[in-house]
């Protein structure tokens, strides 16, 4: 057992990792002399066959858990650990692992609640351990010491004896509802209590106890009078004072029906939604249900002296023009320091003190606080009625439900004035917290799907950060921690999500993402920045290393759960390959085999369908911000599975050979679409086409393209075609001759993804380009990354010196497009601008642009 002074040793049996780290963390540190941690039950038997000693064992139960309560069982039929006492873990509702239970299993004294929450858990652990040595949960649990609980309950309870079906006791709400005094029912069989059924119907509810344990029931009750009442009897085995007994809760099913009808009105209340006229909705509901003559919800605040605001009033009487300010009685002020005040039936004892009671001739008055979850009053809620308020303790209880839905209303206000993002950052970093961040990934994942962008999300774990708290003490280990926020802060661009998820985990969300590369190249990059050396606050150095995972949206995972998900396991992934690394998910062969089988058939019928979309992205001229072109680029909207990210069918496709026929829609498509524009708004606007490497071994791809021009009209000069730089000249025949004929025909050519490729200064000089376009990947770590700020320099003086334009991509902040102009990039596309456009859209957008001219035209002639 324990040493002196020592609190206890526990073993934690969880299988939830959050769950372990939430335990340890709270119970660590608190003098315990030992805790263990186990997975599973298996590794829990495990460890116990090394005899450990082991004053409590935390357990989840998960789903069934069988086999957590074959493990309770065990424990309880070992000598060993037969009075070894066990706290349970349940899930939340909310997360579906909710293991449904009658009886505790063997040797659960208590439960928990997961996600777990600190300090709940160390004050169970520590009550547990102080019951430890009873000869059973029930015998801890039993004694005079609940006996308050049996006398104060608002149930009938009858305790009786198996053997004898004889009553031992009843409570006082028996005595009170039947009539019968407890010597009068004392000794009588607890048949009696059931008027309704025949002895072969009651022999089978107690057999039903005595094999399950539990047997429910309705029934008619008798009464003194001779009279019965309806009433539900649930009668089950339960342990007293070491002795076996039927425990019965009688709970009376005209009570019943009064709370299910309270709780439908509270369902209705909740129903109304927020805002004052969510408010004043709910208080008319609770007016008409308890038929109330008013009823007023009041704000408050406590750190100011001043009248209480009214937020909802409802008032059927009429009131005299000379009558008192409800704001300035006593009653109130009683109830606003914390106070309730109840006179259902007798309000008229108030009238003395409160004219307000005294001038409207009230009987029935209840004023409850509204507090938040600190006890501090926010408000109040008076409801008031000149007949004496019906309901009794149910009335009570829907006003004290009532109260916590205003009070929820204050809170939410209150904290919506202090700051919202506040309550959204982590205390110690200012990063947000893991609710901001999974609500940011949710609205992600949902503007994701509707545009068909990818993104990515990254789990950033530190290496052995626990030796850093062990070692060097929690202080140090908070440094370290603000230090990473601030050097994953400086990793990314601004409109990136940099998130303290838990402890040293970190989450990211990356944006904007083309190519999978641009996010594996951020994450060496973060690899390689945590490497450097920290100095502390003491001018000690510390050299820290990071584990990083990565998921795809929507390659890895279409919801926020899976995506973390497999951003974890990616990560545990890059911890198991030695650390100091990073590593993307992969999926199982066989899964992934799958699936691309699947949407290659759903590939194969997307043109024929329909479901193929031409999105347009505007080029803008970089001095004058005026729309020059625009970005041909394809959507995939598949009627079920919404819009599929580029980055994940465009591979397939060009695997598949689909890309041929693709390309060729697109182009007509663009074209089509680009000349309609140029007629209707008097444009000479530039379309940009991308030609895929497969389309470029076509033979007959200068044909086609002439072919399209002479169909659509549209003038060759206004036709780029652009050629993404990573095209090997050796593998494409004749690649240089087709392109040069395409341009003698008078079309643009342009290299795409400028910078990204191996490509050498010979062969672009060679390439009969007009323009390049300098990869987003560099453009978006302007005002972050000096290195990436020298590369687009060097590029704009290089195409200069070439006589190329440059068109630079991923604009999206100021920043960027300051640093640009001021170095001579003529033309910009990117977000700060406009996102990628349905035609309807785009044409909208050019339509909005041709009246503000004309606006601004207008103005100017003006005398």
């Amino acid at each position: 057992m324990s040493e002196a002074g020592k609190a206890g040793s526990l073993l934690i049996v969880a299988s939830q990792r959050d769950d372990r780290r939430a335990l340890f963390d709270a119970l660590d540190g608190h003098e315990f002399e030992a805790i263990y941690t186990a997975k599973d039950v298996e590794q829990a038997r495990t460890l116990l066959a090394q005899d450990p000693a082991v004053d409590l064992v935390l357990i989840d139960f998960v789903g069934e858990a069988r086999e957590a309560v074959a493990f309770c069982t065990q424990l309880h039929g070992d000598p060993r650990y037969a009075k070894l006492p066990l706290l349970g873990i349940l899930a939340a509702e909310s997360q579906g692992r909710v293991w449904g239970f009658h009886r505790p299993p063997p040797g659960v004294v208590d439960w928990l609640r997961s996600p777990v929450d600190a300090a709940e858990a160390l004050v169970r652990v520590r009550a547990a351990l102080q019951r430890r040595g009873a000869a059973s949960p029930a015998a801890a649990n039993g004694g005079d010491g609940y006996r308050f609980a049996f006398d104060g309950s608002r149930d009938e309870l009858v305790v009786s004896d198996p053997q004898s079906g004889a009553i031992l006791e009843v409570n006082a709400t028996f005595e009170r509802r039947s009539g019968f005094s407890a010597a009068r029912a004392v000794g009588r069989p607890l048949d009696w209590i059931d008027a309704s059924h025949g002895r072969e119907q009651r022999l089978e509810f107690q057999r039903r106890v005595e094999q399950e344990g539990r047997a429910v029931y309705r029934c008619e009750k008798p009464r003194a009078d001779g009279t019965t009442y309806p009433v539900e009897v649930t009668t089950q085995l339960a342990v007293r004072d070491g002795r076996l007994v039927y425990f019965s809760v009688v709970r009376s099913l005209g009570e019943l029906h009064r709370m299910q009808a309270a709780m439908a009105l509270l369902t209705r209340m909740l129903a109304t939604g927020s805002g004052d006229e969510g408010v004043q909705r709910a208080a008319q509901l609770l007016a008409e249900a308890l038929a109330l003559d008013f009823v007023i919800v009041l704000s408050a605040r406590p750190e100011e002296s001043g009248t209480p605001t009214p937020l909802a009033l409802v008032q059927r009487i009429g009131l005299p023009p000379d009558a008192p300010d409800l704001l300035r009685q006593p009653t109130l002020k009683l109830v606003l320091d914390g106070e309730t005040v109840a006179h259902a039936e007798d309000a008229q004892r108030l009238a003395e003190a409160d004219a307000f009671v005294r001038t409207l001739g009230l009987n029935g008055l209840v004023g409850m606080p509204l507090a938040d979850e600190r006890n501090n009053v926010l408000g109040a809620l008076l409801v008031g009625a000149r007949a004496p308020i019906a309901g009794g303790d149910g009335m009570l209880q829907t006003l004290r439900v009532a109260a916590a839905r205003f009070a929820f209303e204050l809170e939410l206000r209150r904290a919506r004035e202090q700051g919202r993002a506040k309550g959204l950052q982590d205390a110690l970093t200012g990063l947000p917290n893991r609710l901001l961040f999974n609500d940011r990934l949710e609205t992600t994942i949902r503007e994701a799907h509707r545009t068909g962008e990818m993104f990515a999300v990254l789990f950033v774990d530190l290496d052995r950060f626990k030796n850093i708290n062990d070692s060097l003490g929690h202080s140090v280990g908070d440094e370290v921690l603000v230090a990473v926020a601030k050097r994953l802060r400086a990793s990314v661009r601004a409109s990136d999500t940099v998130a303290r998820y838990a402890g040293d985990e970190f989450t990211l969300i990356l944006r904007h993402i083309t190519q999978r590369e641009d996010v594996l190249r951020i994450a060496e990059k973060i690899v390689r920045i945590m490497e450097a050396p920290l100095t502390l606050a003491d001018g000690a150095e510390l050299h820290i290393t990071s584990s990083i995972g990565v998921a795809f949206y929507p390659d890895d995972g279409n919801t926020a759960e899976r995506l973390l998900k497999h951003a974890d396991v990616a990560m545990y992934s890059a911890k198991g390959m030695g650390r100091n690394n990073y590593q993307a998910y992969v999926a199982v062969p066989e899964e992934s085999h799958q699936q691309r089988i699947a949407l290659e058939a759903k590939l194969r019928q997307a043109e024929k369908n329909g479901e193929l979309r031409v999105y347009y992205q505007p080029q803008v001229s970089a001095q004058t911000e005026d729309i020059v072109g625009m970005e041909a680029l394809i959507r995939w909207e598949h009627p079920e599975l919404g819009m599929i990210s580029p980055g994940f069918f465009i591979p397939l496709a060009e695997e598949t050979g689909l890309i041929v026929s693709m390309g060729e829609w697109v182009l007509r498509t663009a074209c089509r679409d680009a000349r309609r524009w140029q007629q209707r708004f008097g444009l000479p606007l530039r379309i940009g086409v991308n030609l895929s490497p497969l389309q470029l071994m076509q033979p007959n791809l200068a044909e086609l393209v002439r072919s399209v021009l002479e169909e659509t009209g549209l003038e060759p000069s206004t036709l780029d075609l652009e050629v993404t730089e990573s095209i090997n000249v050796k593998s494409i025949p004749n690649l240089l001759e087709t392109l040069q004929t395409l341009h003698d025909f008078g079309c643009h050519i342009s290299i795409d993804d400028f910078g990204t490729g191996q490509s050498s200064l010979d062969y672009i000089k060679r390439f009969p380009a007009d323009r390049i376009k300098i990869d987003q990947t560099f453009v978006r770590n302007i005002g972050v990354d000096p290195d990436d700020e020298a590369i687009v320099k060097a590029t704009l003086s290089m195409a200069h010196n070439l006589s190329r334009a440059v068109i630079a991509e991923g604009v999206e902040i100021e920043q960027h497009l300051e640093f640009l102009r001021a170095h001579g990039c003529e033309e910009l596309q990117g977000y700060l601008f406009s996102r990628p456009l349905a035609p309807t859209a785009f044409e909208n957008m050019l339509a909005e642009r041709e009246r503000l001219l004309a606006a601004a035209s207008g103005a100017a002639g003006m005398p």
